[in-house]
């Protein structure tokens, strides 16, 4: 018989990516030798201290990752890799780059960030003698011989200097050079014809190449954190560029055809001593967001209205006495920050500006706001903080959308509760509230104080107890030095609350919990005394705060009175009484006079009727005579009917109807609540006199009807008229 043999046959996997990154390893680890065909290694984030050549020995590898490692040392072996295409290096402790790197010819992406690099590079001048050498920390020469390199990455690498030949770096598109130490740019720069991205910030750099409008591919330049004194005017040449940064500079004057550069859509010079902009600012059309703050301006040009594009202006921190009322044809701005200047007023055609949400004006020298700022509806945010206002025009209380409004430095509030009144000059109609007039109106101050009051803290209100002495004056000074490092800063603009549709809280924070639940009926917006905010739905009454009363003999059967439990009586009582105005709405129905909330039980009769009709619901026009509460309001009781037995009377609010909620429900959601039971119980709120009282009968058949209403500013002198108002009946 013959016997069979089991031959082992050599098998060797194709391997052509590895990753060993995150592997806690403290060498590159030796299985990997054997994978001759490996074109994609991944080491990074380990604790590899050297790199072993066998690993150069990989010779069709393209991509090497070695970064946030601990490698000291790049050995001359790199020049092996023929084949590499993206070599990463990025936060090792490499302080050379060998010569032989030039060797790989194919290297696209050379990625050097955060490398100590301590090469030195000694030259000496004809005017320097032999003791006297310059020294610069630099890259070797013959990394420009990488011509085919698209991206190099130099940044935080102690580097003086660039090498001198950069410009043979012929497809490189973007240089990144941040955080370093040169003091002076190669002229050969400016022949990198594809260069589209070069971030020099954080420089020690005094001057930019003359000729650097050749750049003619860059789309991105950022210069910021430098010491340039001017920017080269061939600079308006970089017709691609859409970004321009050159913050944190001492730049005196822009280059007069700024303008040229029609593609620019962001352009940052703040914290520079540019003491105006070029007038030909207004032909950068596409221009989105412009960043002036903290320079010398003293005007504002007024070409600025011509960049039609722009959404984001920041002027804070300048000397400006005024705006153009060109500003009023930025039709798409969102933002205007014009924070620590000398504006006295704001023009009226501020209103023009439809878009605009976050309007800044915090410490200026503004004695009143234009009435037409009312007309930008999509505001949220409105800081006038530290100004000389002694009010606000009453057209701020139909910002709808205001979701903020900033009128002092220690305000604890987004939103006030404005009340309106007369000026006393003018007798025109204005808005004020407990801020207001501001401090500065008050006495009367000339100077904008830019510093925030340090000492705020310690001549606010304290609490005294009957029982201690008064303070001291040696106490109060003890308790000023001792705040005197305290420094208050901005409150920030909050965020459009993302819980909230389309309405705004009185508060940006909730404060339900820390306040006792107050039972009242709140109208609308127009009102005499409001917050922003303020809903006509915003009862959500719980029952385990009402109270049943046993009803006396002489209350019609099925009706039981409710109260509010004594804590909540007490805090509806200190609620304060406006005084009503006529024909105007008050912002509480519970302060037009008492109300009590009934349980009312209605058996229904022999016909299946209740004998009731009401009007409102949220998807409805509001029912006559409601002061514009969007509530279900009783406008009908059927004389003899089931529910006039049972004591329900016109002019009752549904809160529930059989334990189903009726605030914010609609007609359809209370007749669903209603019908197809025999006995129904309605929670109403009554009030005397009544808000949908009758004088005159009209007669009411099938299940809608039209009712209208002529307001005579009394509840008790209403008449109802045939009108679009539908009104249900059972």
């Amino acid at each position: 018989m013959p016997a069979f043999f089991c031959l082992p046959m050599a098998c060797q996997r194709q391997v052509d990516s590895l990753d060993r990154s995150q592997s806690n390893l403290q060498s590159v680890p030796t299985d990997i030798f054997r994978f001759r065909k490996l074109e994609d290694l991944n080491l990074t984030m380990n604790n590899i201290k050297e790199l072993d050549r066998r690993l150069f020995t990989l010779r069709h590898l393209r991509v090497l990752d070695v970064s946030d490692n601990e490698v000291s040392v790049l050995p001359p072996d790199i020049g092996q890799l023929t084949q590499l295409i993206e070599l990463n290096l990025n936060r090792n402790t490499i302080t050379d780059i060998p010569e032989t790197l030039k060797n790989c010819k194919f290297l696209t992406n050379l990625n050097l960030n955060g490398n100590p690099f301590t090469s030195i590079l000694t030259l000496q001048t004809e005017k320097q003698t032999k003791n006297t050498m310059q020294r610069m920390l630099t890259l070797p020469e013959s990394i420009c011989e990488c011509s085919s390199i698209t991206i190099l990455s130099l940044n935080d690498t102690t580097l003086t200097s660039l090498p001198a030949n950069i410009g043979s770096l012929v497809n490189l598109r973007v240089l990144e050079a941040r955080e370093n130490h040169l003091k002076t740019i190669p002229l050969s720069i400016v022949e990198l014809k594809q260069l589209e991205e070069l971030d020099l910030g954080q420089n020690e750099i005094e001057d930019l190449p003359a000729k650097i409008g050749k750049l003619t591919s860059l789309r991105e330049f950022y210069a910021d954190m430098n010491n340039l004194g001017t920017l080269p005017d061939s600079i308006s040449d970089c017709r691609m560029l859409d970004q321009l940064d050159v913050s944190e500079n001492q730049i005196n004057r822009l280059p007069e055809n700024l303008g040229s550069m029609s593609s620019l859509t962001d352009l940052n010079v703040s914290m520079n001593d540019i003491p105006e902009l070029p007038r030909s600012i207004g032909n950068l059309k596409r221009l989105q967001m412009l960043k002036v703050e903290r320079n010398n301006l003293t005007q504002l040009t007024p070409e600025i209205g011509h960049c039609s594009a722009l959404t984001e202006l920041y002027l804070g921190q300048n000397m400006l006495t005024d705006l153009p009322d060109s500003i009023g044809d930025l039709k798409n701005l969102t933002t205007l920050n014009v924070d620590c200047n000398n504006l006295i007023e704001i023009p009226e055609t501020i209103g023009s500006c439809k878009s605009l949400t976050v309007l800044s004006l915090r410490q200026n020298l503004i004695s009143e706001l234009p009435m037409t700022i009312g007309k930008c509806e999509n505001m949220t945010v409105l800081d006038v903080a530290s100004n000389k206002l002694t009010s606000l025009p009453f057209t701020v209380k139909v910002l709808y959308k205001l979701q903020a409004l900033w009128l002092s430095e220690n305000q604890t509030q987004s939103i006030l509760k404005l009340s309106e009144i007369r000026d006393a000059k003018t007798g025109i109609k204005v808005v004020t509230c407990y801020l207001l007039p501001q401090v500065d109106a008050i006495e009367g101050g000339g100077h904008v104080q830019h510093q925030p009051d340090r000492g705020a803290f310690v001549g606010g209100p304290k609490v005294h107890f009957h029982d201690q002495q008064d303070s001291t004056f040696e106490e109060d000074r003890a308790a000023e030095v001792h705040l005197g490092n305290f420094e208050r800063h901005n409150t920030p603009h909050p965020k459009t609350p993302k819980h909230k549709k389309g309405s705004i809280d009185g508060h940006m924070l909730p404060h339900e919990m820390d306040q006792p639940r107050q039972l009242s009926l709140v109208s609308n917006h127009r009102t005499s005394t409001s917050s922003f905010g303020e809903s006509s739905n915003s009862i959500n009454r719980d029952l385990s705060d009402i109270r049943f009363i046993d009803a006396p003999a002489s209350m019609p059967n099925g009706l039981r009175e409710v109260t509010i439990s004594p804590e909540r009586e007490e805090l509806h009582q200190q609620t304060p009484q406006p005084q009503q105005q006529l024909g105007t709405s008050m912002s509480s129905l519970s302060n037009l006079g008492s109300s009590n909330q009934l349980i009312i039980k209605i058996q229904r009769d022999n016909s299946g009727k209740l004998g009731l009709s009401f009007a409102g619901g949220i998807s409805n026009d509001p029912a006559p005579n409601s002061n514009g509460d969007s509530g279900l309001f009783v406008t009908k009781v059927t004389k003899g009917s089931a529910a006039d037995r049972c004591g329900l009377r016109e002019g009752d609010k549904l809160i529930r109807a059989n334990d189903i909620n009726m605030i914010n429900a609609s007609q359809d959601d209370a007749m669903s609540a209603i019908k197809k039971r025999e006995t129904v119980e309605l929670v109403v709120l009554r009030r005397s006199p009544s808000p949908v009282s009758r004088t005159s009968e009209v007669s009411l058949s099938g299940s809608a009807h039209e009712l209208n209403h002529l307001d005579a500013g009394s509840p008790d002198s209403t008449m109802f008229l045939p009108s679009n108002t539908p009104v249900y009946a059972s």
